[in-house]
């Protein structure tokens, strides 16, 4: 059974300890999309991409530092390795797609995340397609045609990376919650971006441009918000079970309709919501009968 945490003298049980962190994670998320989408007006998303693991890098360094090899000691290598592959897709397709849509937009389509991991255990490990998985599958993606309106509004490529981000992100939210079963959630994001820096520097050198100093301060603030989001992410999983969190990452949606309001002066449609909430319900569905299941 996972431990509680005491904060002034009250016992904070492990679901509401984990919500609050995938809450914090949304935020981050969300305030990192939007500087995305500032930072793009000047400079290359995957350049911003490179500059985002950089900075997650070197803020990472002192928990390295601190905990030295004991707390860096880890089994897992061959999966990290892996979801650095991930990472780098994710960087790729999602930053770009962030960089071309309304914040609320991406946000909304981010929550394809879990119907892409069935349909990737499905596909690729051999678990069994079952009505549940299929009918919340079936409904998810009716959220995104919603959101899209295929033969009413043109599907917009930055739409198309985005579910393409959210894919690559099932797939690295599978091994976060595998690492972080044996490894301090810490340096499962230490690790992650060890192996995403030099991967995504590639690419980034093919349209490399100095940035100015508003651009520079700009992708910092990408790493910094991408790095606590990572942090709160990890701590999530690590305190409850995903069921127990999954609700708390529709926080996502309102934050997304404040910052882009502020931001950029964007109102997410009534598709937006109705879309975004029918995908995240189908997810929240599934996540939940696959769970009573196994217990």
């Amino acid at each position: 059974m996972r431990s509680t945490h005491r904060i002034q003298g009250k016992v904070l049980p492990p679901a509401i300890r984990g919500g609050l962190w995938m809450a914090a994670a949304a935020a981050a998320f969300t305030v990192m999309t939007t500087l995305i989408r500032e930072a793009a007006n000047g400079v290359h998303p995957f350049e911003i991409a490179f500059f985002r693991a950089l900075v997650n890098l070197v803020l990472m360094l002192p928990f390295a530092l601190r905990t030295g090899s004991a707390g860096l000691k880890t089994k897992n290598h061959k999966a990290f390795a892996l979801r650095g592959v991930c990472g780098l897709a994710f960087l790729m397709t999602y930053f770009t797609g962030a960089a071309l849509i309304p914040v609320a937009d991406s946000q909304a389509l981010t929550f394809t995340s879990p119907l892409w991991g069935t349909l990737l255990a499905v596909l690729f490990l051999s678990e069994r397609l079952t009505m549940t998985r299929a009918l919340a599958v079936i409904v998810g993606f009716a959220g995104v045609l919603i959101i899209l309106r295929p033969g009413v509004l043109q599907v917009s490529l930055g739409a198309v990376l985005v579910l393409a981000g959210a894919l690559t992100a099932a797939a690295s939210n599978t091994i976060v919650k595998f690492t972080t079963r044996t490894d301090h959630p810490d340096a499962v994001v230490f690790y992650q971006m060890v192996y995403v820096t030099p991967l995504i520097a590639i690419p980034a050198l093919y349209v490399w441009t100095w940035p100015a100093l508003d651009q520079l301060l700009l992708m910092i603030g990408v790493g910094f918000f991408a790095t606590l989001n990572q942090r709160f992410l990890s701590r999530a999983y690590a305190s409850a079970d995903a069921i127990a969190v999954l609700p708390f990452e529709f926080a996502r949606l309102p934050f997304a309709a404040v910052i882009g309001f502020l931001a950029f002066g964007e109102l997410p449609d009534v598709w937006a919501w109705l879309g975004g909430a029918v995908i995240f319900s189908a997810s929240l569905y599934m996540v939940r009968q696959e769970t009573r299941a196994s217990r």
